[in-house]
C-alpha cells in the first residue's frame, strides 16, 4: 500500500490544466538546477578548488565571496555528484521519470547545498543565495509530494496496461 500510495499521481488524465502547470513547474524548476550543473563543469578547477577552501576568482574579484560550512576532502569528486545530481537530476525531474523520488532526492541536495554554503547569512550574498534556492526546494517538495502527473513518463506507465511492463 504505502509503494501503491508513493508511485502514484494525483493527477488524473482528464485535468489538463492540473497536468499542464505540472509540466511547466517541473521546466521552470530545472531552470534553476540545469544551468548551475553546467556552470559547475565550465569553471570545474575553480569550483573545486572552492569546496577544497581555496577562494575562487573571476577576473580580480572573489567569486563566490563566501566559504563553505566545511572543507570537502575531495572535492572533485564531491562536485561530481553535485553536477549529476544538477543534471541528472533536473533531467528526471523534466521527463517527469521516477519525479517523485527525484524531487525528494533534489529537495535534499538543495537543503544541504543550502546549509553548507550559504549559511552564513551575514552576508548579503549568502543570504540571497539561501532566500534564491527556498522556491528551488518548494517545488521539489511538491513534486515529491504529488508526482509529475500524467504528461510525463511516470505518467504513460501508470496508463500501461497492468501485463505490460513495469519500473521496478
Amino acid at each position: 500500500m504505502l509503494r501503491e500510495l508513493w508511485t502514484r499521481s494525483l493527477a488524473t488524465p482528464d485535468s489538463a490544466y492540473v497536468n499542464l502547470t505540472l509540466l511547466i513547474g517541473r521546466i521552470l524548476i530545472v531552470l534553476g538546477l540545469f544551468p548551475n550543473g553546467l556552470r559547475k563543469i565550465a569553471t570545474f578547477a575553480q569550483t573545486a578548488a572552492g569546496m577544497g577552501g581555496t577562494p575562487q576568482m573571476i577576473g580580480d574579484r572573489p567569486f563566490p565571496d563566501q566559504t563553505p560550512l566545511i572543507q570537502f576532502p575531495v572535492p572533485g569528486f564531491f562536485l561530481s555528484v553535485s553536477i549529476a545530481f544538477d543534471l541528472v537530476g533536473a533531467l528526471l525531474v523534466v521527463i517527469g521519470w521516477r519525479a517523485r523520488t527525484a524531487g525528494f532526492l533534489l529537495a535534499g541536495y538543495v537543503m544541504i547545498a543550502m546549509a553548507i554554503f550559504h549559511s552564513d547569512i551575514r552576508h548579503a550574498q549568502d543570504a540571497m543565495h539561501l532566500i534564491r534556492n527556498l522556491p528551488f526546494l518548494a517545488g521539489l517538495l511538491v513534486i515529491s509530494g504529488v508526482g509529475a502527473g500524467w504528461w510525463s513518463v511516470d505518467g504513460r506507465w501508470a496508463r500501461a496496461p497492468r501485463n505490460a511492463i513495469a519500473p521496478s
